[in-house]
Order: C-alpha cells, then sequence, then structure tokens
C-alpha cells in the first residue's frame, strides 16, 4: 500500500480515537501535522500541545483513524501509536487507506444559548476539565454559566460563531451550547481551524471542530436540527454514513 500517494509532509491531517476498551459513549480526537511519512512509518506534530508535565494523553499502543483530504477526497487509515516525544509522536499504519466522498452533514444558522471559554493550555488541561464538567452539568448549573441567546451556525461535527476582534483566540476552547431553554447544554472542546475578520470589521468569525464530545450529544444536535428544518418546511435529505464522525472503519465496496 503506497501510503504517500495521498499523504506528505507538511499536511493536516485528523485523529479520531479508536482505540480498544475505550469509553466508546465519547467522540476524541485532535489534528496534527505530518512531519515525514513513508509506507510504514509517519512522524507527527500535534498542532498544539497536547501533554501537561508528565500528564500526556497520547500513549504508546493506542489505536487512531487517520483521516485527510486527498485529490479532493476523504482518504482514511487505521494506525497505532509506535512513539511518543514532548514534540510529537510516531504512527505504525495497521490498515489499507480508504477513499470516500465527503459529503456534507446538515448544519443550520440557529440562535441558541452559546458560551465559549478559551486560554492557552494543553490539550489535557481541557480533557480534565471537561470530564469534570460532565459529572455535574445540570439545568440548574447551567443556568450559572450565563448562557446569552447567540446566532451560530451548528452541525454535529462543529460550529461557526462570532467573536468580538478584541477577544482573546487560542487553539482550544470549552463550548456550552443550549439546544433547549431548560434542557442540560451540549459541553464540547473545540479546536479552532480558521478565523476570518467580517466586513466594516464587524468581528470575527472562527470555525470550531469538535474534539470532545459525547457521542449522545451528536445525537441531540442532529436531532434538533432536523426538527428545525421541519419547522421551516424544508426537505430532509437522506444521510450516507459519516465516516468522519464514527469511530469504525469502512470499506470502499460500502459506498
Amino acid at each position: 500500500m503506497n501510503y504517500t500517494t495521498y499523504y506528505s509532509r507538511g499536511q493536516k491531517v485528523f485523529l479520531i480515537n479508536i482505540t480498544p476498551g475505550r469509553d466508546d459513549s465519547i467522540f476524541e480526537a485532535f489534528s496534527a501535522t505530518i512531519v515525514t511519512c513513508d509506507n510504514h512509518h509517519f512522524e507527527l506534530r500535534p498542532r498544539y500541545t497536547l501533554h501537561h508535565g508528565a500528564e500526556n494523553p497520547l500513549k504508546k499502543g493506542m489505536q487512531f483513524k487517520v483521516t485527510a483530504e486527498s485529490f479532493g477526497s476523504g482518504v482514511q487509515f487505521s494506525a497505532e501509536v509506535s512513539t511518543v516525544s514532548n514534540t510529537g509522536f510516531s504512527l505504525k499504519p495497521t490498515g489499507p487507506i480508504e477513499m470516500y466522498q465527503r459529503s456534507q452533514v446538515p448544519r443550520l444558522d440557529m440562535i441558541v444559548g452559546f458560551r465559549s471559554f478559551t486560554r492557552s493550555a494543553p490539550l489535557v488541561v481541557f480533557q480534565e476539565e471537561w470530564q469534570r464538567l460532565q459529572e455535574g452539568l445540570t439545568s440548574s448549573k447551567a443556568a450559572m454559566l450565563e448562557l446569552i441567546p447567540n446566532q451560530i451556525n451548528l452541525g454535529v461535527g462543529g460550529l461557526r460563531s462570532v467573536s468580538e476582534q478584541t477577544g482573546r483566540h487560542h487553539d482550544l476552547s470549552v463550548v456550552f451550547i443550549e439546544l433547549v431553554v431548560g434542557e442540560p447544554p451540549v459541553c464540547a472542546v473545540a479546536e479552532q481551524l480558521w478565523r476570518r475578520v467580517l466586513p466594516d470589521e464587524e468581528g470575527v468569525a472562527i470555525g470550531h471542530r469538535f474534539v470532545l464530545i459525547r457521542k449522545d450529544d451528536q445525537r441531540r444536535i442532529q436531532r434538533h436540527i432536523e426538527q428545525l428544518l421541519k419547522q421551516q418546511g424544508r426537505k430532509l435529505k437522506k444521510q450516507k454514513n459519516n465516516w468522519e464522525l464514527l469511530d469504525r472503519m469502512f470499506c470502499t465496496s460500502t459506498l
């Protein structure tokens, strides 16, 4: 299998945790950049710091689905972590390359209770904070977050929001999304994908991708979008399996 046909130095990839024995009710991922690669070995550098001191969320033997875009299509393969260092890690491919058509999942502009907290901190700190929040997040405690109605563009994989130009912008954020008033909000860790200054400098649009979220919350987002589309009288398109949001692998023959 010639991996270097589709993957190359400097390419950004998205790694989804598929390690056996993990809590599979959680979608967990992060982004990295390829430093070097060949058909047997990938060296990667995370896009943001993963660890804090000796606490590194990456361990030798962990398994990931490595996804990227190549030649206008989605590509992915399974791999195992072979080494971990302070600056990066290496992967050993364990499965064939699979290509798929990147289908658009439903996304919708909506006004919801929303708030984002960001700071310069490694991923493991955000993971710990997210876990602590999950253990006690109820509708009554959510009121203390002062979630303010905001217009965002939301999908199961992430969101687009608008922030003031003078606000702090870091790679990672904890976001709270109140889909229905009176229900506990969705809580997720998201990575910043892009930033664009709006016309007349009225703010900054920021694209976020979820890197840590409960799959039940992804399903809540999906149902909420479908309900809003029905209310608007818009036709619901039948969606293919969303490979980027599932833990299992699909062969090209299933397309």
